[in-house]
């Protein structure tokens, strides 16, 4: 089949999406215009929708199920923001008293310490995980 045989309409789009080359240009793009300043600015006032998020992944290695748990919570969010409200993503890491938790407390009272520590070397392991499962993590994400 050629394509002097299909109708296709005449576009300016590319027929290739190129996002590994075409999303940071439009992420430091909205960096410099301050688009999540503005839009943050913009919502002042207006009916608020929070969504609180838990743990990135509690229960092993990142998969395609925690994808599209953040992806929907992401349609989800935007929705609410584009629905006029004051829409915000806040990322959580609390699994409710998992076992794990609860020995890290014990571990720590016994030994008088802070859990300032753990908290920036766990934060810093589960950045290498999701970069090594191809992911990119910035102050970004953090802000949904």
């Amino acid at each position: 089949m050629s394509e002097n045989n299909l109708n296709l309409p005449k576009t300016s789009f590319s027929m290739k999406a190129n996002l590994p080359s075409k999303e940071p240009k439009i992420l430091e793009t909205w960096d410099k215009i301050k688009l999540y300043e503005r839009l943050r600015k913009k919502s002042v006032g207006k009916k608020k929708f929070v969504l609180h998020d838990g743990p990135p992944y509690a229960n092993g290695h990142i998969h395609m199920g925690t994808a599209l748990n953040k992806i929907l919570k992401d349609v989800v969010t935007k929705f609410h923001q584009m629905n006029n409200q004051d829409s915000i993503y806040v990322p959580g890491w609390d699994c409710h008293g998992l076992p794990i938790e609860w020995k890290i407390e014990e571990e720590y009272k016994k030994k008088k310490k802070t859990k300032m520590k753990f908290q920036q070397k766990n934060f810093e392991k589960n950045v290498e995980s999701l970069q090594k499962n191809g992911l990119v993590f910035t102050k970004r994400n953090l802000k949904g």
